[in-house]
Order: C-alpha cells, then sequence, then structure tokens
C-alpha cells in the first residue's frame, strides 16, 4: 500500500455501476498507528492521541508494539494483505481479521517484497517474511489487541463521522455524477474518460475487472489517497474525510445570539452544523445531548421547513434546506 504516486485506475463498462462506498475499522486501525507516530502533524486528534499514549505505553500492549511498528512506519509503503478492503458496507472488525487471518504465504512475502523494494524491512518485518505462518498469527493478535484498547472505546464516534462522509458524497454522486464526485475526494485526484489519476512522481497502471472500486472513508489518513502497490491485490481506494475537525469538538457554538435567541441554543447549533447530512446519533454526540433530544428539535425543525430528511438503507439523514442555510449563514 503506498501513499502517493501516478496511480492510472482504468474503469471498465460495468465497474463504475459496482463502485461502492464502504467503512473499514480494519483500515484505521492501522492508520492510527501512523496518527501516533507523529502527533505533531495530527493536532486534531489530540484528545485521542493521550489516550493512544497511553495505552501504547501499557503493560498489556507492550509486547505487540514491536512487531507493529515493523510494518506500519511513517512515510514506509503498507504491505497490501494488512489492510484488505472491507467486503461490506459497514464490515465488523472481526470479519476483517477473518481474512487477513486467511492471508497465503506465498501473498505475504509478495507484497513484503513490494513493501521492500521502497523502504528495507526491518528485523521483525523479515521474520515475518521468513516464517509468515508463524508470525501471521502473532500480527492478528496484535492489531485486534491495539484496536480493543485504543480505538474501539471511540469507533461509534469515528463511525457516524465515516457516515456522514458517505452520505455527502453519496449526494454529490446524485447532484454531479461519479466523475466529479471521484475528482473531489481529493486534489491530488483526476477523472477523464473512464480513468481515474493520483497524481505523483511513479508510474503504476491497474485495469478494473468489472468488480468496480471501494471507496474507503478515514479517521486517521492526512493528505494523499491511498490504495493498493500490487496488481495481484484487491483494489480499493482510502482517503480521508471531511470534517475531521469535528469528531472531537464538545459542542459547536451556535452561530449567533440572535439565531440562538429565535430559535434556542440546542436548535441553532443543529443548524449550524447541518451542512452536510448526519444522522441523529452522530449530531446527539457533537453536541453532546441525548439522540431523543436531538431528535425532538430535529422534528421542529423539519416541520418549519429548515432541514429536510431521507433514508438512506436503515438510517435517516439530516441536513439543511436552502432555508435553514440561508438562516444558519452557510
Amino acid at each position: 500500500m503506498t501513499l502517493g504516486t501516478v496511480l492510472i485506475i482504468r474503469f471498465g463498462a460495468d465497474d463504475l455501476a459496482s463502485t461502492r462506498f464502504a467503512i473499514s475499522p480494519l483500515w484505521d486501525t492501522v492508520a492510527s498507528r501512523w496518527c501516533l507516530q507523529d502527533p505533531g502533524a495530527n493536532a486534531v486528534h489530540l484528545s485521542w492521541l493521550k489516550h493512544a499514549e497511553r495505552v501504547d505505553r501499557s503493560p498489556e500492549f507492550r509486547p505487540h508494539r514491536p512487531l507493529l511498528e515493523a510494518l506500519i512506519r511513517p512515510a514506509a509503503w503498507l504491505p497490501d494483505f494488512l489492510t484488505p478492503p472491507p467486503r461490506s458496507p459497514l464490515t465488523a472488525i472481526e470479519s476483517e481479521l477473518d481474512v487477513l487471518r486467511a492471508t497465503t504465504p506465498d501473498t505475504m512475502r509478495a507484497d513484503l517484497d513490494s513493501v521492500t523494494g521502497h523502504t528495507p524491512l526491518v528485523d521483525f518485518g523479515r521474520r515475518l517474511h521468513a516464517e509468515p505462518e508463524r508470525g501471521l498469527p502473532l500480527l492478528v493478535t496484535a492489531l485486534s489487541t491495539w484496536w480493543r484498547l485504543a480505538v474501539e472505546p471511540f469507533w461509534p464516534r469515528m463511525r457516524t463521522l465515516l457516515e456522514a462522509d458517505i452520505a455527502y458524497r453519496t449526494r454529490a454522486l446524485a447532484d454531479h455524477g461519479p466523475g466529479r464526485m471521484l475528482a473531489e475526494i481529493h486534489p491530488t485526484l483526476t477523472w477523464l474518460e473512464g480513468r481515474l489519476r493520483i497524481d505523483w512522481h511513479q508510474h503504476i497502471e491497474r485495469e478494473l475487472t468489472g468488480a468496480g472500486l471501494p471507496l474507503i472513508p478515514s479517521v486517521f489518513l492526512a493528505g494523499r489517497p491511498a490504495f493498493a502497490v500490487r496488481n495481484a491485490s484487491p483494489a480499493a481506494i482510502y482517503y480521508g474525510a471531511r470534517a475531521i475537525g469535528t469528531l472531537w469538538e464538545r459542542r459547536p457554538s451556535p452561530t449567533g445570539r440572535p439565531l440562538a435567541r429565535l430559535v434556542g441554543d440546542t436548535r441553532a447549533s443543529l443548524l449550524a452544523v447541518l451542512d452536510a447530512p448526519q444522522t441523529t446519533t452522530h449530531l446527539a454526540a457533537r453536541l453532546g445531548a441525548a439522540p431523543s433530544s436531538i431528535s425532538a428539535h430535529l422534528k421542529v425543525l423539519y416541520d418549519a421547513g429548515l432541514v429536510s430528511r431521507h433514508r438512506q438503507g436503515k438510517q435517516v439523514l439530516y441536513v439543511c434546506t436552502e432555508l435553514g442555510r440561508d438562516l444558519a449563514g452557510h
């Protein structure tokens, strides 16, 4: 897995129809180690980093640290097998770990060889290459432990933000079509005549074969999108989700006291943050209120024509109407 190159992905006739969004707790479990390794560049995650640093030093996790540090390194490529693309939109990490656990020794060695071509493996990486059958269970345990201690306690909040990003992209897809939606994921992406290009300094080309391209938003991926290096690896694009700055905030301030006096603090705060579709659960986490209270306020705003709602699967998403945006000053 590389974090940037001239990658050209060629879409066949069926690939756009099969392209889909998904959420990967395993990917963000892996990417969170990058965040921990460079806290200065990830100040937006400061409140999480304080917790993660304690976990990283804890006796329970410390034995697992060397193996993860051998594979998840700043500026180094990830071996593709470490982050298999999720097979469903809301994959549980247990399912992803089962896929990882089933990786064949030949695949592991080939992926590690690709990494070595960019950044040489350190001692634990070389041991994994030499004895993949022995090392893989240790790797799965290390990732499972880091997930349980460092990521899982915050995952509901992270997942709702990722769901909001997907809702926004899905709306962009409906409004503007797949080409513009793909190009807006990151400035380094361009779409032209059935090809998606990520601009950097090395050339790789991939041909999709009808299965489409999973698009996976990430809490912890900053900068360029990431993608699989080897043609034999399943294709996927991982990209930084929108509105990461809102992830750890307690309660946004209302847009202004006059609006708060008119509709109340909570409803003013709702209008302030509903510039993109969000669920009741996500809004409750952001505003530090009970979901039942947020639901009641949303009903009032909906009845007043200030927010609209639509169903996506089992969820209901809310967003400001044009009148609501004007009132909130969006």
